[in-house]
């Protein structure tokens, strides 16, 4: 299954800047691995602000928030999740759509 996510720190940093740091550090590691093990297909940072987009193929909705919550960052981010389907499965879906309306 396929998510996107959108994650923003709102405000400023939850932490004395060092300790802030560290943690995006060691979250932004964690997402590196998670992309070497195919959990991530593409993983992007917006430019001059603490946020980025991640999309995610993982086997459930439970799958992904156990690895949201375990990221360090989690509690201090705000989230967006949004569920995905591919091409093929949108022309599927209105082909039968279609079907249903002849």
């Amino acid at each position: 299954m396929l998510y996107l996510t959108n994650s923003e720190l709102k405000g400023g940093y939850p932490l004395p800047p060092k300790q802030w740091l560290e943690i995006v550090l060691k979250g932004m590691e964690a997402v590196v691995n998670y992309k070497k093990e195919g959990k991530i297909v593409v993983h992007v940072g917006y430019v001059g602000r603490q946020a980025g987009t991640i999309i995610w193929d993982v086997e459930s909705n439970e799958e992904l928030m156990q690895i949201l919550s375990q990221l360090p960052f989690w509690p201090f981010m705000e989230w967006e999740v949004i569920p995905l389907i591919s091409t093929e499965q949108t022309i599927e879906s209105l082909k039968g759509a279609l079907a249903a309306v002849q």
